[in-house]
């Protein structure tokens, strides 16, 4: 088993992101287990502060790619994939204002895909998102793996997910059989969308997505903030570019099958 976590970074003196990185970073290295896992993280031009502390942290297991301009999320994300995935690796995507608690998550993840095939994206499930079973708009259905058979505990051995179309990927994990079938992230601007339209090609493929709730994580962004409201900004304004994507994926007018590496 091989797991790679890519982690995007953009920070500037204005957006005021380092320590966000900074904390990330001290929360993988204490919750990831070193023997089955590694860490990427894809500078996107970030200021100098930044660049010193990932200049410091690179060893055999932690590797930093530095990008001459900011490329967006998930062409920095593929970048890191491409790199440093090998086959059969359990791709993570992982935003660099997250921190995680449980020792050896990452491993645990593993454990969902493998008791549960069908599985394309597993997100770990932040506080403030409004999806939950009672939810009309943001649906989610409660389940137990691996499917119970008569005779059996209903619940002992047994782990809890929420199946659910659209996994807000604060923490994506990515199936390598998923990756065979779609290959890599695709958003129509630098951010916003990448997400959304990974689990619909996801769907699209045959597989199921869904959250792991019992990996607890902290979502540190304060937010509202500048950066955030930049974010926010470029999402809207793609929403158009979004939804015509949609379509062409539905419709086979684009294929689901994307790798930017390929050489024509």
């Amino acid at each position: 088993m091989k797991i790679l976590v890519n982690v995007a970074v953009f920070d500037t003196i204005e957006n005021k992101r380092t320590s966000y990185t900074i904390a990330t970073y001290k929360s993988l290295m204490k919750t990831v287990n070193f023997d089955t896992t590694e860490i990427v993280f894809i500078d996107n031009a970030s200021c100098d502060k930044t660049k010193r502390f990932l200049k410091g942290i690179i060893s055999d297991k932690v590797h930093v790619i530095t990008n001459d301009s900011n490329l967006g999320t998930a062409e920095a994300v593929n970048i890191g994939i491409h790199n440093y995935a090998k086959e059969d690796t359990y791709c993570i995507k992982m935003d660099n204002d997250v921190t995680v608690v449980e020792y050896g998550w990452a491993d645990e993840m593993v454990k969902c895909f493998e008791i549960e095939p069908s599985i394309g994206i597993l997100g770990l499930k932040r506080k403030d998102l409004p999806n939950q079973p009672s939810s009309k708009e943001y649906p989610t259905n409660i389940d137990f793996i691996p499917e119970h058979k008569l005779g059996e505990p209903w619940f002992k051995d047994r782990i809890m997910i929420e199946w659910c179309d659209d996994i807000i990927g604060t923490v994506h994990m990515i199936s390598p059989k998923l990756f065979e079938k779609v290959g890599y992230l695709w958003q129509p601007s630098q951010y916003g969308w990448d997400d959304c339209l990974m689990c619909l090609r996801s769907t699209l493929s045959g597989f199921r997505n869904a959250f792991y709730p019992l990996i607890e994580i902290e979502h540190i962004d304060t937010k509202p903030n500048p950066y955030w409201e930049y974010k926010r900004k470029i999402t809207h304004l793609y929403w158009n570019k979004f939804e015509e994507a949609k379509d062409d994926f539905i419709s086979g007018k684009r294929p689901i099958y994307y790798n930017p590496f390929l050489k024509e």
